[in-house]
């Protein structure tokens, strides 16, 4: 967004608010929470949180919310219906399913994201209690052996497990998640992972996935694209982001499970299935923090479209991050019953009243 129609935006947004053009919109808060990089927790903290997120997994504690109203149909969404059976964890893969064809290579994108690792969070320290940190995954420190990376620690207590056996529809066997894990979408199933270095590029070329995610084009992406949020999510979106969903692949990739019915349709659905994606996202949602702090054109820049034009995982080059109708500061994040209202203008500062968090 333009100085100028943030400018406008601001005045017209205090104007309806009963404020005075200089007032604040939302009170900063006082004491922001401190997410931490995963490998930074000590394993206790690590362990504390695969047991929450197992306890919103328990459907005899936590079964599905009746709360959960999709807002599109299934044969639009692509997606079987809610299973009435399933458990609250599984009510966030299914928000993310329903919701699949807005919250991609729109202006939802970054926005809708943070508030939906913000809302997962919160329901962790609510029904079940978490303590600790809100931790990200900075797999920019993996990008040089992405394959043998600590993250994958095997440890049945305070491990996220590693990679699935390939005689067992990738399942993994290792980690915190291999037992008491069961997935309701889009079918049931375990946990999958399934290490996927390179993809077919253009002109017969191969792409190096962990070359989209090394800490210099993080870097490059960070300090590039000044006042450009357009341009700066095209890269993020298509870029490291992608790469990481595509290189675990399985259930963060959003592959039909062996068990799935022949009329499954894969794509970029049920990827919160993996507790990763809540880590992966983290670091998305820091990686846009750390732009909007680079530079100060950068912080309350803001556009997008509402409609994606895409052709698969590529963006149209005319709208990288949607067509119109235009996502404004005043667009409302769709919820789908569960997650919290917000409107984009909330999402924006991380240090508002509403989100309250900031980077280590």
């Amino acid at each position: 967004m333009s100085l100028y129609r943030f400018v406008t935006f601001a005045i017209a947004a205090s104007t309806l608010l009963g404020l005075s053009v200089s007032a604040n919109l939302y009170q900063p808060c006082l004491n922001p929470s401190v997410r931490l990089e995963w490998r930074s927790m000590p394993a206790e903290e690590r362990a504390e949180w695969l047991a929450a997120v197992k306890c919103l997994n328990n459907v005899d504690y936590y079964p599905h919310n009746s709360s959960l109203v999709p807002t599109f149909n299934t044969t639009f969404a692509q997606i079987p219906p809610v299973n009435p059976n399933s458990s609250y964890f599984d009510d966030w893969s299914y928000i993310h399913m329903d919701l699949n064809h807005i919250i991609h290579f729109t202006g939802q994108f970054l926005p809708w994201h943070r508030a939906f690792i913000k809302d997962f969070d919160t329901s962790l320290r609510e029904k079940c209690g978490y303590t600790g940190h809100q931790p990200y995954w900075d797999w920019t420190k993996d990008a040089s052996d992405f394959e043998n990376s600590a993250i994958f620690d095997p440890d049945p207590v305070s491990g996220l497990g590693g990679w699935g056996d390939p005689n067992d529809d990738y399942q993994i066997t290792s980690g915190a998640f291999a037992t008491d894990f069961p997935l309701t979408y889009p079918s049931p199933h375990r946990l999958r992972r399934q290490y996927t270095p390179d993809i077919p590029g253009t002109n017969g070329t191969t792409v190096h996935l962990a070359d989209l995610f090394t800490p210099e084009s993080q870097q490059a992406l960070i300090e590039g694209y000044v006042a450009d949020f357009i341009h700066f999510q095209q890269h993020l979106e298509g870029g490291s982001h992608g790469a990481i969903h595509r290189i675990v692949g399985a259930d963060l990739l959003g592959t039909c499970p062996s068990t799935a019915p022949s009329d499954c349709v894969p794509g970029p659905k049920w990827s919160p299935n993996d507790p990763l994606f809540q880590l992966h996202h983290g670091m998305v949602d820091k990686v846009w923090y750390d732009w909007q702090h680079a530079h100060p054109a950068n912080f309350w820049s803001f556009d997008g479209g509402a409609t994606p034009e895409v052709n698969g995982f590529i963006a149209s080059p005319d709208f990288p991050n949607g067509a119109p109708p235009y996502v404004t500061f005043a667009t409302p994040i769709p919820t789908d019953g569960i997650m919290n209202n917000y409107t984009i203008w909330e999402l924006i500062d991380t240090r508002n009243e509403r989100l309250c968090y900031i980077y280590e």
